[in-house]
C-alpha cells in the first residue's frame, strides 16, 4: 500500500530558480520580519543560517523582503544568487521546498538553519 498524502509538512522557505523566496509566517515570527528587512544566509561548514542582515534601511537592497498581503504574515523576497546557493547546495533546478530548525543566536542575530538535506 501507499499513502496518497505522503509527507505533510509544509515548507517554511522556497527558493525558486527564477530568484523569489516565499518565506513563511513561522520564519518571519522567528526573525521578527518587516517590510523592508534584508535577509541573508550565512554559511558555516555544512549548515546554512538565514538571519536578519539589516533592518529596515533607507535605500533599495537586495533580498528585501515585503509582505504579500495585508492580513497575512507571510514575506517574499528576491535574491537570485541566494536561490543559485541554495539550488545548488540541494542538487535541483526549479525550486526547493525547505524547512528551518530552531532558531540560535549569535553576534549577528538570531539565525534559523535551513534544512538543506530534505525537499519537501
Amino acid at each position: 500500500m501507499q499513502s496518497i498524502l505522503g509527507n505533510t509538512r509544509k515548507a517554511d522557505i522556497t527558493f525558486y530558480a527564477s530568484g523569489r523566496i516565499d518565506i513563511s509566517a513561522r520564519v518571519a515570527k522567528h526573525l521578527q520580519l518587516s517590510r523592508g528587512d534584508v535577509l541573508d544566509i550565512m554559511i558555516d561548514q555544512d549548515e546554512f543560517y538565514l538571519y536578519v542582515r539589516l533592518r529596515s534601511p533607507n535605500r533599495r537592497h537586495e533580498a528585501m523582503v515585503f509582505p504579500t498581503n495585508k492580513a497575512g504574515n507571510h514575506f517574499r523576497t528576491s535574491s537570485s544568487r541566494l536561490c543559485t546557493a541554495i539550488l545548488q547546495e540541494c542538487k535541483t533546478t526549479d525550486k526547493a521546498k525547505l524547512c528551518v530548525g530552531e532558531p540560535t543566536e549569535n553576534e549577528y542575530g538570531k539565525l534559523l538553519p535551513i534544512i538543506t538535506k530534505y525537499l519537501l
